[in-house]
């Protein structure tokens, strides 16, 4: 049905948002600490947020929600991004992709 069909699209940008928030999070742990680069992340994750509360994904909302929060943190220069927050946020990557594995 179209529900069904739109649910696909949903997680095929899923698909391609975790990629751009990996690729933006390695570039960051590789020193790339640019404005564009952080809010590319900062996009990705906020992307999938939104699909999420669509379908009813609650728990894939909530972490993403938190992660965005952080990520909002670093964009407004409320939070540092150094190297050890750096790796936190790459472990949260992991924990992301899980739960859309896991909505999936």
């Amino acid at each position: 049905n179209d529900l069904d069909d739109i649910q696909a699209i949903f997680f095929e940008e899923c698909t391609e948002g975790l990629s751009a928030a990996e690729e933006g999070l390695t570039a960051m742990a590789d020193g790339d600490l640019g404005r564009e680069t952080i809010a590319a992340v900062f996009r990705a994750v906020h992307s999938i947020k939104g699909g999420s509360g669509a379908f009813g994904q609650n728990d894939l909302l909530a972490f993403s929600h938190q992660f965005e929060n952080v990520l909002d943190a670093i964009r407004a220069d409320r939070l540092i991004p150094t190297p050890t927050l750096v790796r936190v946020l790459l472990s949260a990557f992991d924990v992301l992709s899980d739960h859309v594995s896991a909505a999936r």
